[in-house]
């Protein structure tokens, strides 16, 4: 996970920057092309995280297309549905790509302060999208998080 963060923020060091003022909101960090099929970084959100300098955390949710991942990390974040990661009410997709919450939390983990990101991740098998699209949004999530929770709207079997 630090050697793929490292690399997304390496390549965003020679990049002009977008001088975001505000960071308590969530920014796209990976965002799919307009056929749904290749996945591209965002600079946005990568500056977001660029502009930390302690070691860095990620916790990630993935799961199926309106299982409740961006309702879960709001609660963990201890954020309304108007304030946190957009929730749908409806069938539309509200999270595309991987979203990162721009204000980490500070922990101390193991002695050392840590700032821990939440990931908001695009749900899977929902209309209009490949299996593959789906496998890279759960690969790049997993490699992308400290923490992996898997969201599912039902028992597992």
């Amino acid at each position: 996970m630090d050697t793929l963060l490292f690399l997304l923020i390496l390549s965003l060091s020679s990049s002009p920057s977008f001088s975001i003022h505000n960071f308590h909101h969530p920014f796209p960090i990976v965002e799919p092309d307009p056929g749904h099929t290749k996945l591209r970084l965002s600079r946005e959100g990568l500056e977001a995280i660029q502009r930390i300098k302690n070691p860095i955390a990620s916790v990630a949710v993935i799961g199926p297309h309106r299982s409740g991942k961006s309702f879960l990390l709001n609660q963990l974040l201890s954020l309304s549905c108007y304030e946190g990661f957009g929730v749908g009410h409806m069938r539309d997709v509200k999270t595309k790509g991987i979203w990162v919450w721009g204000t980490p939390i500070e922990l101390d983990i193991d002695g050392v302060r840590t700032s821990v990101f939440y990931l908001d991740t695009e749900g899977f098998e929902s209309v209009g999208k490949s299996n593959v699209y789906d496998d890279r949004i759960f690969a790049l999530a997993t490699v992308m998080s400290s923490v992996l929770i898997y969201n599912l709207p039902e028992t597992v079997r």
